[in-house]
């Protein structure tokens, strides 16, 4: 779960956590449990609904683990 979003999300800089609750917005990852067996894509959406991929390798657990807002910069592809 993401608490926050980047400058390249839709209203730009935003924490979602105002006095402890998580009311202004939300952001989720999505990864493959097995890089190569299970997929390869990470998929990150927030509260607008619109999703975005990317392949971020094998070292796909590593990178997941250092996003800390929803930031959807242009390595990131919108899902049709």
């Amino acid at each position: 779960i993401l608490t926050s979003q980047g400058k390249n999300a839709l209203g730009g800089v935003r924490n979602y956590v105002v006095n402890g609750k998580m009311t202004e917005g939300y952001g989720l990852v999505a990864y493959p449990a097995e890089y190569g067996v299970t997929g390869v894509m990470t998929f990150i959406v927030n509260q607008d609904g619109i999703i975005y991929q990317k392949n971020l390798g094998k070292s796909t657990a590593q990178a997941v683990n250092a996003i800390k807002a929803f930031d959807p910069d242009k390595t990131w592809k919108q899902v049709q």
